[in-house]
């Protein structure tokens, strides 16, 4: 359990850090692209994902797990970092000539042909990924966290370090979003070449002696089905980004509007929303080598107990922004990205955090398991009521239906996921996670009040300061009634 906090906490310290920075880049990037490009740009980048998704989900995670299986520095290390490299570096080249040639394919699913040009500006860094994802998860499976965390701040640092420079000489470019794009491919190389130089030093690999060859085959049929499943769920991002402006225009709207509130949603608020998934993110890596431990040595009651203080931990954490975000919604919005927009959508979708995080926790408990079909069933259950509200909704609510879409389809894979976890571990005992919730929703009802009228009355202070005493007396307010109603515990040493 030490160690498991330790990993956890060192992971949380660096994806905090590189959040943060990524956080306030995205708001310097909005206020520079504005709304509609911001739009034209996540379009681009989510087609991108798609991409990258290939090359980065099922290949590490298959090589982190046969890393942990052999001692380190040892030839089949090596040998299964070169066949990794191989499989990764062709397959991204493959990607990237799929793109080039399919220029005409992608020219009629983009609404907006400027997504072209931002897409094949990012395809060098597909390549540079390949690499740096599979150097990056012989150190997962080497347990060393640190690094991971490093190199990911690396990657964010670099980027805004690349970014800044290429302003002054903006005008070479069709636009900022091209720029965005060009920094990021920048960053993802110079990312590459760090995590090389690192690796080489720490993990001294010698060529000659590898073998890659007869792993090359088994990497690419334990693979193939994770990344499958991963390449599913990605799947579900551009193709909303292409619906939801259909629908809208369907509905009445221009297309400008319409692009450019996809922009405020994915590039404004979700990244608001998904504040509590660094720390989620951060307990799901480290959970999954734990309960494959437990479920090996058939320690059912520490997985029962494993899962339960991680599903409470889940809530507790959304709990904290949900009634700041109800309250203080629209001001949040207004001051970090100077659109009134993004400040509305987040208040009106504060609840999608919860829903969100507890299917991601329960996704990386099924994959634990081994259940990776009950989780991609699950998942595409939940993404046809999502598709389904985006189709019929838009014109009743506007951009809200992807928001509420979100929200009610991870609210049924969440659903679907728990009852396999209790199945999956005969769990008899009843399930206190619906109370817990209702028993934090009772909670904000104060914790909002709060929040709302000390900001309502203190308008005649500076913005930032009224902001900030809103937000503080509202999360003490939260912390002191958790505490109050042994929601949330400190543990006291006792003499």
């Amino acid at each position: 359990m030490r160690t498991f906090t330790k990993s956890v906490l060192v992971i949380t310290a660096f994806a905090t850090l590189t959040r943060l920075l990524g956080f306030v880049f995205r708001i310097f990037l909005s206020r520079l692209l504005g709304a509609e490009m911001l739009g034209v740009y996540q379009m681009a980048m989510s087609i991108f994902m798609i991409l990258l998704t290939v090359i980065s989900s099922g290949l590490p995670l298959v090589i982190s797990r046969e890393v942990a299986k052999h001692p380190s520095k040892s030839p089949p290390i090596r040998s299964l970092t070169l066949a990794g490299l191989v499989i990764g570096i062709i397959t991204s080249i493959l990607l990237c000539l799929f793109v080039l040639l399919g220029r005409q394919l992608l020219g009629f699913i983009f609404t907006d042909q400027r997504c072209l040009g931002i897409l094949f500006a990012l395809l060098p860094a597909l390549i540079a990924s390949s690499i740096y994802s599979v150097l990056r998860s012989v150190w997962w499976g080497e347990k060393k966290f640190f690094l991971l965390g490093l190199t990911e701040l690396i990657e964010q640092v670099a980027r805004i370090l690349i970014f800044v420079p290429l302003l002054g000489i903006s005008f070479y470019f069709a636009d900022m979003a091209h720029l965005a794009a060009w920094s990021f491919t920048g960053a993802c190389i110079v990312s590459a070449l760090v995590v090389i130089i690192i690796f080489l030093r720490c993990n001294r690999c010698t060529p000659a002696k590898a073998q890659p060859q007869q792993y090359i085959k088994p990497l690419i049929k334990a693979a193939t089905p994770i990344t499958g499943v991963r390449l599913f769920s990605s799947l579900t991002i551009p193709v909303i980004t292409i619906l939801l402006p259909l629908r809208l225009v369907a509905a009445g709207w221009d297309n400008i509007t319409a692009v450019a509130h996809l922009g405020i949603i994915s590039g404004m608020t979700l990244p608001l929303l998904t504040v509590p998934s660094t720390v989620i993110s951060s307990l799901a890596t480290a959970l999954v080598p734990e309960l494959s431990n437990m479920i090996n040595t058939q320690q059912w009651p520490s997985v029962r107990r494993q899962i339960r203080t991680v599903l409470r931990f889940t809530i507790f954490i959304n709990f904290c922004f949900i009634p700041v975000y109800l309250a203080l919604g629209g001001p949040i919005g207004s001051f970090l990205y100077a659109d009134t927009s993004s400040g509305i959508y987040l208040a009106r979708s504060a609840w999608v955090m919860l829903p969100m995080s507890l299917s991601q926790i329960t996704n990386t408990t099924l994959n634990a398991m081994n259940l990776e079909k009950l989780t991609i069933r699950n998942y595409a259950i939940g993404t046809v009521l999502l598709l389904l509200i985006i189709w019929f909704m838009p014109a009743i609510i506007g951009a809200d239906a992807v928001l509420l879409g979100m929200g009610l389809a991870m609210t049924v894979s969440t659903f679907l996921n728990i009852l396999a976890i209790r199945k999956a571990t005969n769990w008899q005992a009843k399930d206190m996670t619906l109370q817990t919730i209702l028993s934090y929703l009772v909670i904000c009802i104060p914790v909002f009040a709060i929040g709302y009228f000390t900001y309502t009355f203190g308008t005649c202070l500076p913005n930032f300061i009224n902001l900030t005493i809103a937000v503080s007396l509202a999360e003490l307010a939260f912390l002191g009634l958790s505490w109050a109603t042994n929601l949330f515990t400190i543990p006291l040493k006792r003499k």
